[in-house]
């Protein structure tokens, strides 16, 4: 059994011709998984006042090799995740020196609630997962592209 290599260093150097264009051309792909990421992620994001939404983006890392979406809103990972049962104490203080929270329809002011938690509504993960879902068949279209 022999093996016929002598098209292998023409085949060689045509690969490494492509590698400028491929880097490219992945940098364009990356940039849109990007941008797609973030409008699927707003357009899933609950809304209440509108600061979760308003705060969603996106910022390039190493040029668009890669990237980091997300909120900027500190409670942005809370709604996607969700939280566990926790206390809420009190952090103001009212006129009469003492910390108390008080809400519309409360009874009287309190030092102290019991939040039950909050279930966990998704938008980062999926508008991700959705974006991404074509890379291999996009991937593979690039390096055509790049070899031609």
């Amino acid at each position: 059994m022999g093996w016929d290599v002598s098209d292998l260093d023409r085949h060689i150097g045509h690969l490494g011709d492509a590698r400028p264009k491929v880097e490219a051309l992945a940098k364009v792909v990356v940039k849109k998984i990007g941008f797609d990421t973030v409008a699927g992620a707003q357009s899933l994001a609950p809304v209440d006042t509108g600061n979760l939404v308003g705060t969603i983006g996106v910022d390039p890392v190493d040029e668009w090799m890669g990237f980091e979406a997300g909120p900027t809103a500190s409670y942005g990972a809370d709604v996607e995740f969700g939280t566990q049962p926790h206390e809420i104490r009190a952090k103001g203080v009212d006129a009469g020196g003492a910390k108390a929270l008080i809400w519309e329809g409360a009874a009287h002011p309190v030092r102290s609630v019991q939040h039950p938690g909050t279930a966990p509504q998704p938008y980062m993960r999926p508008a991700f997962e959705k974006a991404t879902a074509p890379i291999d068949d996009v991937m593979s279209q690039v390096g055509k592209k790049a070899l031609e």
